[in-house]
């Protein structure tokens, strides 16, 4: 597993919750809190163990832990930047999520992300399904839809199933969207 998926959630757990959090996980893991370099690999079994344990901690099942740290990813203000490219409405941003797996390899060219595909089932209703099983990533992919659906003001219920995540766009405009502009120099709040 790349090291700035393990970089990602010491950051997480370290702003919702605290160093000493992300201490207890790794101690209990078995690995020091600074053996992380955020551009080289990293067993993926140590990644999972990380996931597990600080879903114990935080009493938390895996999935929630997981689709917390896909939402928290959203209000990350660089990474909002990059999602909200994707459209100008939570409809359009599902609708190019396809595009998003290469935005990141531009990026981070080492990063392994996997092709992700949306289908529209039915009006305002998407199926979304990923090129590679990973263990997981459905799930941050739905905090990450959850997070942007509260950052487009839109009401949607998502879904995850084994190998596909369903999303039902409810109200598009449900409340106020957060404010977003093309250039930073405009002060997004």
């Amino acid at each position: 597993m790349h090291g700035l998926i393990n970089r990602c959630i010491e950051a997480f757990i370290c702003s919702n919750y605290d160093r000493d959090t992300w201490n207890q996980v790794v101690t209990k893991v078995g690995i020091k809190a600074d053996s992380f370099l955020t551009w080289n690999e990293v067993s993926d079994n140590i990644t999972y163990s990380i996931v597990i344990t600080s879903a114990k901690i935080l009493e938390k099942s895996v999935n929630e832990f997981l689709e917390d740290m896909g939402s928290w990813l959203t209000r990350q203000e660089k990474i909002r930047r990059l999602l909200r490219f994707s459209g100008s409405s939570f409809e359009e941003f599902t609708e190019s999520l396809g595009e998003l797996p290469d935005r990141i390899r531009l990026i981070i060219p080492s990063l392994d992300v996997p092709d992700l595909e949306t289908e529209l089932l039915a009006t305002k209703l998407y199926q979304i399904t990923t090129s590679k099983r990973e263990p997981g990533l459905l799930r941050v992919i739905a905090g990450i839809l959850r997070g942007m659906a509260d950052d487009y003001g839109t009401l949607a219920i998502i879904t995850v199933k084994r190998d596909r995540i369903k999303v039902a766009v409810a109200i598009s405009n449900y409340v106020g969207k957060r404010h977003f502009a093309l250039s930073p120099l405009h002060g997004d709040t």
